[in-house]
């Protein structure tokens, strides 16, 4: 099986006799690709007075017909289904909105809004639950509202609103010239500082390990060396990449298109979207410009191009061919009276995009950087290239953006899957609503007991490669999902129960100086031998990097595992790495997720099964809270941790080589069978976690979070003299009280009568918390409280809301209002 590799190859041995006989140009970074993601890192880092920067464009100029931007339907979109997301798009249409002003480049920014038609009631009913979720205050540059047929109607005469139930509007964004937007990135990254050189072709990449940068040579025999190198190559990315031994997990896929010139000039209209057709159309001038995502069975994606290299020609080498956009055509001229009959000008171009949909973006390597793969180029161009920029000047992502992590399908994506999964999300763009896809699943990351969980009922979730037990169907036939979760919930804290847990991200660190690094990169207390214990990883802005479990492995050397999660582990093992490059540590960092593999004993009888499988002592005085022991249980040796706290109860988890999951989860089972034992997800985990009050990365904790204000501070920990963030995180400890700022609070919900045991009900995240109409906090996760049988959830709340104040969520067609906890329903045990 091919697997995305990143391993440098060697390159000719005269290429530093080619650098002492050429031009060469010395800069802090060299930005390969001047579309719009390669001219806006360029333009941005400009922004932050960096002034030797490089533009290479292999083109004779910028926006060249042959690569994406030229074709691009320029759509400025503000709505996203990620709402983290969302600050990326605003500072898009924030920047262009100015852009023209600053540049003196005609960019056509034209903000008339976007609206997406809801056809169907599922289609209301995902725009509505995106509304209940959009986060707008005073001062945003965009806001999100749900139309009815009649304000279709007035505000896009051209749609036939009685086709349709409602539509998405979004204010502000629009539409843009896309050529011209790169232009203007272009002319405003010059007025900055930076150089651009046209028809710079690359034709080796080198790293130079003693010098620490990177060198590119030019067919022209120009050599350049940089600290920075910056890939948004698009479409030919992977070709760039391939110079430095590198292979990206993208793939080149057609895209059809056409000009169409009605029989009546079209009136002034925001740009329509159908989700369901998957069309898009915007005004141009006397014209309209409409594209779609062709049906899967249409898609064509380029794997000719992957292994024989993009030619020069690019998407002009593309043939049209309209008819794979029949369906959605005939269906935008049913919805749309005045696109019948119109001459259509078909044209065609191809994209680079990625299986997720999501561009690559942030560090690949050493100081090599990605920006490509974008389907959403010009959305999230102006957005995306301020984030790098800040990265790679400041050392640190500036907002938690992991959907993006340039490395995520590293050690695992093959080209089967890169394929197979990104055929889907093409077809299915605009499908917000389903998002358990199943294409190319499963991969190789699945755990030895992936085949018998699934034969006992489970369903499965996707993170990032790996299949991950959500919940379990027993044989109860016609069982909804809430009641399916409420009875795993009240087995497992009654009797016991076992989960797989071997999807988690799992990192060594081992070598001489392993302890020195733990203490540098860790702000908290690091674990003696025979103890696990939370840390956290800070940013050097005192920010939230990640939340791990730490404990000692091997009684023989100075090792650690440090449990993550599975989108983290990347971005962890780059930070780790980094630093202890930075501190010239004797060190060994890397992830161990593949064959070190866990399984959970949870619940007040695991002990009893504990000690039917082992001879060690596991009573509360031999086997302590927070703490680690090499044991072996029936067949199989592991490292057992006792830990309660993610899940409030008694709880073992079980650390063995992947290899024998099988063995192992078979003499649980075996063992357990008496006392009741059975399988649950990460749905049933998820309800203990919330009702002991434990927050998780990704929900309550992120890069756009602080300890102090997540009340987890006391893991921070001050009597250590150095840690990455110490500085920041101190002043961070000392702030007062704000009354102008937030708090993490929990709060339970009044639900009415006849909804209580209805999942569509239960808050999962992002829902917009109102007091008597205005803004005053948001929902980061929520579930199904059992104890109180109300849902319950994770809150960011103003601190001017008062403890007792009657809150409004909109969860679905449902008004339900809150109250904030004072304490979680249970304490975890100790």
């Amino acid at each position: 099986m091919l697997h995305a590799s990143r391993t440098l190859i060697r390159t000719s041995s005269d290429l530093h006799t080619t650098i002492r006989n050429s031009s060469t140009k010395h800069v802090f970074a060299c930005v390969l690709g001047s579309g719009v993601a390669g001219s806006s890192v360029a333009y941005h880092l400009t922004k932050r007075n960096i002034k030797d920067v490089l533009l290479l464009e292999r083109a004779s100029g910028v926006a060249s017909p042959s690569g994406t931007s030229f074709h691009s339907p320029g759509l400025v979109s503000a709505s996203h289904p990620a709402h983290r997301y969302k600050p990326i798009l605003a500072h898009s249409i924030e920047l262009y909105s100015k852009l023209e002003a600053e540049t003196g480049v005609n960019i056509d920014f034209q903000p008339t809004g976007t609206i997406r038609l809801a056809t169907n009631e599922t289609r209301l009913a995902e725009f509505r639950k995106y509304v209940n979720r959009d986060y707008y205050k005073e001062g945003d540059v965009c806001k999100t509202v749900l139309l009815t047929p009649d304000q279709v109607r007035e505000l896009a005469p051209a749609v036939d609103h009685s086709k349709v139930l409602g539509a998405l509007h979004t204010t502000n964004d629009g539409t843009i010239s896309a050529r011209a937007l790169t232009q203007a990135l272009v002319v405003g990254a010059k007025n900055g500082g930076a150089q651009v050189i046209d028809g710079a072709i690359p034709r080796e990449i080198k790293y130079d390990k003693e010098k620490g940068h990177w060198i590119v040579a030019l067919e022209d025999g120009t050599l350049v060396t940089t600290r920075n190198l910056i890939n948004a190559g698009g479409i030919w990315a992977n070709d760039i990449a391939r110079l430095s031994g590198h292979a990206l997990p993208v793939v080149v896929v057609e895209h059809q298109y056409a000009v169409l010139t009605p029989n009546k000039t079209p009136e002034k209209t925001p740009a329509i979207i159908d989700h369901d057709s998957t069309f898009y159309v915007r005004k141009s001038g006397d014209d309209y410009l409409f594209g779609g995502f062709e049906p899967l069975e249409k898609t064509v994606i380029r794997e000719d191009w992957y292994k024989k290299g993009v030619p020069t020609e690019g998407s002009k080498g593309i043939k049209a061919d309209f008819s794979r956009l029949e369906d959605a055509y005939k269906r935008a001229c049913e919805l749309i009276p005045g696109l019948d009959g119109a001459k259509v000008d078909a044209r065609a171009a191809v994209f680079s995009m990625t299986p997720d949909g999501y561009p690559l973006v942030g560090p690949y390597d050493k100081n090599y950087w990605m920006s490509t793969g974008f389907l959403d180029g010009v959305s999230s161009g102006g957005g995306i290239g301020k984030y790098l920029a800040d990265w790679i000047v400041d050392g640190e992502p500036p907002a938690e953006l992991f959907d993006t992590d340039a490395s995520r399908y590293e050690r695992w994506g093959d080209r089967k899957f890169f394929t197979e999964r990104s055929r889907e999300t093409y077809s299915m763009y605009y499908n917000w609503s389903y998002t358990d896809r199943l294409a190319g699943r499963p991969t190789d990351r699945i755990s030895g007991v992936y085949g018998r969980l699934k034969k006992d009922g489970a369903s499965f979730s996707f993170r990032n490669g790996w299949e991950v037990a959500n919940s379990f169907n027993m044989g109860v036939q016609n069982e909804e999902y809430l009641p399916t979760l409420i009875r795993e919930y009240e087995m497992v804290t009654n009797k016991c129960g076992v989960i797989d847990l071997s999807w988690k991200g799992k990192i060594e660190v081992k070598g001489k100086d392993a302890e020195k690094l733990m203490d540098y990169a860790i702000a908290s207390p690091i674990p003696a031998l025979g103890k696990i214990n939370s840390g956290l990883m800070l940013t050097r802005h005192g920010g939230i990097l990640g939340p791990m479990m730490i404990f000692h492995h091997d009684r023989q050397r100075s090792a650690f595992i440090l449990l993550t999660e599975p989108e983290r582990e990347s971005r962890d093992l780059y930070w780790l790495r980094r630093a202890a490059a930075e501190k010239q540590l004797d060190v060994q960092v890397s992830i161990v997720s593949e064959y070190l593999a866990s399984l959970a004993l949870v619940g007040p009888k695991s002990r009893e099964v504990l000690s039917a499988l082992t001879k060690s002592d596991v009573s509360d005085g031999g086997f302590p809270q927070k703490s680690t022991r090499m044991i072996r249980l029936g067949p199989v040796g592991v490292v057992c941790a006792r830990s309660s706290t993610s899940t409030g109860q008694l709880s073992y988890e079980l650390f063995h080589n992947r290899a024998e999951t099988a063995k192992l989860y078979n003499a649980v089972m075996s063992a357990g069978r008496e006392h009741g034992i059975v399988n649950f997800g990460q749905a049933a985990l998820n309800m203990m976690r919330l009702e002991h009050g434990y927050k998780i990365w990704g929900k309550e904790l992120t890069l756009d979070t602080n300890p102090f204000e997540c009340g987890i501070g006391g893991l921070v920990d001050f009597n250590k003299k150095e840690f990455i963030g110490r500085e920041s995180a101190l002043e961070l400890s000392k702030k007062e009280f704000d009354p102008s700022s937030r708090r993490l609070a929990l709060i339970t919900f009044d639900t009415e009568e006849g909804i209580v045991l209805d999942d569509k009900f239960v808050p999962s995240g992002n829902e917009v918390i109102r007091i008597d109409g205005q803004e005053v906090g948001q929902i980061t996760s929520g579930a199904y409280n059992v104890r109180l049988q109300k849902p319950i959830a994770f809150a960011w709340l103003d601190n001017s809301v008062g403890k007792n104040e009657r809150l409004v969520v909109e969860i679905g067609d449902k008004r339900l209002f809150a109250t904030s906890l004072e304490t979680p329903t249970i304490p975890p045990i100790q």
